[in-house]
């Protein structure tokens, strides 16, 4: 089976296709959080866009500096004065985020002058060049880069693009994307549920993070453990890019979803991860959509989600930065890692340190452990042992992402 590392280089070069056909619309500022910028917002208005002052202050000439110099006028933020030039003998007052005219060498804050005869104030001795000016283009140059296409709109990053007078800027339309669960053990929340049956938690968890996460996610339902109504079910939802299914495709009488599959003509990019817990995992193609098969198991399938799918979702919405970040953790207790298969652990990131749950012991099936924590680690197969004091990479759940995936621990990445 494939490890971490494996499966991104397949699913990338795989599903490179529906990256490059996303379609684009354009979007009013006030609702592109979340989107992914289609084209680079380049700047056509320099930020600041005009010199102006840091302080309330006035604006002086370095060669006046401990003299007696007249004030000649004043300029408030919103005032224009681009007709005025200061010259040596003068100075001009200036409020935060006012122009400065032209020559001005410094602000001298009001507090650091003293008022000398009527109209007059002295300037202390020592003055610095460029002191509490903030010149025109310094944070923003005039033709620059500022924000690069496939970058995921955020808060502060549509405060950039109202800075360049941007009412709307142009975007990936979402991946849409389909939530099944599967099983005719499964029953949905607001069910009377008997003594053989389970409650749907896997929709509603992976659905929310989705959300979380700025993705368009839609639940659809749960597949039966049928072979004919699950092939007639999957010939319909076609108009999905993404298919993503909980349970079902394991080796079990009932798991009917990867054969169905293999019987309408799906091509798996593979089948199964070297991970534990958790190593049914699948991705196939069917058409132009792409299927996800999550383990059944709830502690299962949101690891999967954390270490794999997020990131390969990001992937398919056109983003650049596609890896969730890692945070470096210094771990609690020792934990003896079994060889050969890449492990997942559980744990809480707090101030800096990796605090293990149950020493690595849990089951893959138990949602609530997931819930006691906020983090997990990737080790891979070869890593051996963990020590107390290590540092180890960690993915928390809530969280953003990089360009390139640090999070996959290796003795060598350690040192």
């Amino acid at each position: 089976m494939l490890s971490v590392e494996q499966i991104f280089e397949k699913l990338w070069q795989a599903c490179r296709f529906k990256r490059e056909s996303l379609h684009t619309i354009t979007q009013d500022i006030f609702a592109a959080q979340g989107f992914v910028l289609a084209r680079d917002v380049i700047a056509t208005r320099p930020l600041p866009p005009f010199s102006n002052s840091a302080m309330d202050g006035y604006a002086v000439c370095l060669s006046d500096a401990g003299k007696e110099v007249e004030i000649d006028g004043r300029t408030l933020a919103g005032e224009s004065n681009v007709d005025f030039t200061l010259t040596q003998g003068f100075c001009h007052k200036v409020m935060t985020g006012s122009p400065i005219p032209r020559g001005t060498q410094a602000v001298v804050p009001l507090e650091q002058v003293t008022h000398g005869s009527e109209g007059r104030i002295v300037l202390p001795s020592e003055i610095r060049d460029s002191q509490n000016i903030r010149f025109v283009g310094e944070e923003i140059a005039l033709d620059s880069v500022i924000l690069p296409r496939g970058t995921r709109l955020g808060a502060l990053d549509l405060g950039l693009v109202a800075s360049q007078g941007l009412a709307h800027v142009e975007v990936y339309q979402k991946p849409s994307i389909a939530i099944f669960s599967s099983g005719d053990e499964v029953i949905e929340p607001g069910q009377n549920a008997l003594e053989h049956q389970i409650y749907n938690t896997n929709a509603i968890t992976l659905t929310s993070i989705l959300h979380r996460y700025h993705h368009n996610p839609h639940y659809c339902g749960i597949l039966p453990d049928n072979a004919e109504l699950l092939s007639k079910k999957l010939r319909t939802i076609g108009d999905y890019d993404i298919v993503v299914t909980t349970g079902g495709a394991s080796v079990g009488d009932a798991d009917l979803l990867k054969s169905t599959l293999h019987k309408l003509g799906a091509r798996f990019i593979f089948d199964g991860v070297n991970l534990k817990p958790g190593k049914h995992l699948s991705i196939a193609l069917l058409g132009e959509s792409i299927f996800i098969m999550l383990p059944g198991n709830p502690l299962a399938s949101l690891l999967h989600l954390y270490t794999i799918i997020l990131s390969f979702l990001e992937f398919c919405a056109g983003a650049h930065k596609c890896y969730l970040k890692a945070q470096l953790g210094c771990v609690d207790s020792e934990v003896v890692l079994r060889e050969g298969v890449q492990t997942l652990l559980l744990g809480e990131f707090r101030d800096g340190a990796f605090h293990i749950f149950n020493r690595g012991k849990f089951g893959s099936s138990a949602l609530i452990n997931v819930w006691k924590n906020n983090a997990l680690a990737l080790l891979d197969e070869n890593y051996g042992k963990i020590n107390v004091g290590e540092r180890i990479q960690c993915l928390l759940f809530e969280n953003e992402f990089e360009e390139t995936c640090q999070f996959i621990n290796t003795k060598e990445r350690s040192r």
